[in-house]
């Protein structure tokens, strides 16, 4: 196998001994990109069940400051890992050689935050500061690790604003170990994929880039991409074998999960003296999790087989802190005293991703707790934080498919999805107008659903933040000041209000002697509908949400309604909307306005019709009333 890895580098060392001029790239990938994919060169060797070796090739043409972060001339190691051999070369728009980097130039460091208590995670890299664009960086190198449950997805098509001149990956494995792979989104592509004997390769040509549209899916979702897992594979010192999720998870509950539980039997008995009056299984629940956000804290451990097995629930106890497998390993031990049942499980936390229901390998970031019921819907615990409300997702880990790991082995699971009612802000707002434009508001808002995750946290903000907040939320009322302001934090309901009274300035506009009223008056803001060109890719509205308004405009002494816009409602797949406009005794304007936005997924031939549906709405969020002094009738 050695003499392959010596040939591969001499072939490839051929290969790329050419220096990639600017003007050998087709117009066509060079359209609305920051970057060229010149020739990427993945090899991967298995030579064992515990032995990978990977050689990359990477050249990458910048032609801007924004291309660079396609230049990727890093290694991602810890100890268990070796890099055998790092370099770089660098070329002008020619293809001369402006300078070579050696292994000895790279820098390394700590590749993890300082509020990460473990970590044997490092970075070797080389950030080239260049002195014109374009340029093209020839990337070198080659890894060695006993971690084979990892092999990185292939993915020809990188991001947006980048394209790919050629892109190829192969996996080359012994008699005795076998592979899973899947491809998702080849079709529309110049790709090929060859399975000969004990190797697997990809190549990719010519793909050109992709322009960011508004309300895109998650890239990962259409982009060409293969995934690859082994059958059989190696986690710092643990040996596995699986080909679905049912054994997959039993393996990560026999090696990661299992007998972690174990408690001092003094805090058995605090749980018990704890829970001894609750009035049911969820009291008992909320009380232990409780107990846990009172007596925990976060703090990250990636050392070692520590990345993926958490410390032991006496440990935490021990502590009063963990990361968030330890946390939740903690918790579901806590209720296990009660002889409440839970599952410690595996997610991908922050934008939506799944883990894949149909291709089991490792995956996810961050793990949760999830508490069956049999009547009704499941808990979900975020053991994490001191501050989330009990059984609360939000977006973090809301809607997506999650793993389950069980005594008996994995099970995918879908995490709870908010409905458009669910995620709802609602406004009640009393506003007297002055005849000068300006106004005194008595304003109420409340918010729920993943909404409420979006401002819950400013109970803890000081005073300066939270007018900033306002002040910048609110951007079109010029000169806010503010009176007094309160929050209310209902954690059992999971509701947030905000009250607070507050001035403004021209609120309502001059138009001779009448005054203009903007009858939204708080969500003022535009809905972004993008451009009016031909779209290219899928729609995506990840979550719906509701918006529910009541405002009451009292007017000026000695105004008058002089004109009203009419109510109205429509309705269309990607929502509805319904505006109601009376006026009382020609000085009060009372304004009902509802609007939903459903969640949804829409082909591109969608999009000018979602557009209309927006614009209506966006129209009518800017309707006026006009007012006008009796005296002037």
């Amino acid at each position: 196998m050695r003499n392959i890895f010596l040939c591969l580098l001499l072939v490839s060392s051929a290969a790329f001994s050419q220096n990639y001029p600017v003007d050998h790239i087709s117009p066509e990938l060079l359209e609305n990109a920051d970057a060229v994919i010149r020739n990427y060169q993945r090899d991967v060797f298995i030579e064992n069940i515990d032995e990978k070796k990977v050689i990359t090739r990477r050249v990458v043409t910048v032609l801007n400051q924004a291309g660079e972060r396609y230049v990727q001339a890093y290694e991602v190691y810890d100890k268990s890992d070796d890099i055998e051999e790092q370099e770089l070369f660098v070329y002008d728009s020619n293809g001369q050689e402006i300078e070579h980097i050696k292994q000895k130039d790279f820098r390394d460091e700590s590749a993890y935050a300082s509020f990460i208590l473990y970590s044997d995670n490092r970075v070797s890299y080389f950030d080239y500061m260049p002195r014109r664009y374009p340029y093209t960086v020839e990337y070198i190198s080659e890894t060695v690790t006993p971690n084979t449950i990892f092999i990185r997805e292939w993915e020809p098509l990188e991001g947006y604003r980048v394209s790919t001149e050629k892109s190829t990956a192969s996996i080359h494995y012994p008699e005795g170990i076998s592979l899973r792979w899947k491809s998702r989104n080849l079709e529309n592509y110049d790709i090929q994929v060859d399975s000969v004997g004990k190797e697997l390769k990809f190549q990719a040509k010519n793909i050109a880039s992709l322009q960011r549209e508004t309300y895109t899916p998650s890239f990962s979702t259409f982009a060409p991409r293969i995934s690859v897992s082994m059958n059989q594979f190696y986690l710092e010192g643990v040996e596995g074998e699986a080909q679905d999720w049912k054994q997959f998870g039993k393996w990560m509950y026999d090696n990661l999960v299992e007998g972690l539980d174990e408690l001092p039997q003094s805090t058995v008995q605090k749980m018990t003296s704890l829970v001894a009056d609750a009035q049911s299984e969820e009291e008992k629940i909320r009380r232990i999790y409780q107990f846990v956000q009172d007596n925990t804290r976060y703090i990250a451990v990636m050392y070692g087989i520590g990345g993926w097995k958490p410390f032991t629930a006496r440990e935490v106890d021990d502590l009063g802190y963990g990361d968030c497998k330890a946390l939740t390993n903690y918790t579901k031990a806590l209720l296990k005293t009660q002889g409440i049942e839970s599952y410690y499980t595996v997610i991908y936390g922050g934008n939506k991703r799944d883990i894949e229901p149909d291709f089991a390998r490792m995956q996810g970031n961050h793990v949760i707790l999830n508490v069956p019921r049999k009547d009704s819907a499941d808990f979900w615990l975020e053991c994490t934080s001191q501050k989330v409300p009990f059984d609360y997702m939000g977006d973090f880990t809301d809607d997506r498919f999650a793993l389950l790991i069980k005594p008996e082995g994995g099970e995918i699971i879908k995490t709870k999805v908010y409905q458009p009612e669910d995620n709802l802000q609602a406004i009640d707002c009393k506003i007297q107008l002055a005849a000068n434009g300006g106004f005194q508001a008595n304003f109420t808002r409340t918010s729920r659903g993943v909404p409420y995750g979006e401002v819950f946290r400013m109970v803890d903000y000081t005073d300066k933040e939270v007018k900033e907040f306002y002040r910048d939320d609110w951007k079109k009322i010029q000169n806010i000041q503010f009176e007094n302001y309160e929050f209310e934090n209902d954690r059992e309901q999971i509701v947030f209000t905000e009250k607070i009274n507050f001035s403004g300035e021209r609120l309502a506009t001059s138009a001779g002697s009448r005054l203009l009223v903007p009858l939204n008056f708080i969500q003022q803001s535009s809905i972004a509908s993008g451009s009016g060109k031909t779209r290219k890719l899928p729609m995506q509205i990840s979550r719906g949400k509701s918006f529910q308004d009541h405002f009451e405009f009292t007017l000026p002494e000695n105004f008058v309604v002089e004109a009203l816009p009419e109510s109205t409602e429509f309705e269309a797949e990607f929502g509805k909307f319904s505006i109601s406009i009376t006026a009382h005794d020609h000085s009060v304007i009372e304004v009902e306005r509802h609007l939903q936005i459903n969640q949804g997924d829409w082909p591109a031939s969608k999009y000018q019709e979602f557009r209309k549906f927006i614009n209506k709405v966006n129209h009518l969020n800017n309707l006026k009333a006009v007012i006008v002094e009796k005296t002037k009738t």
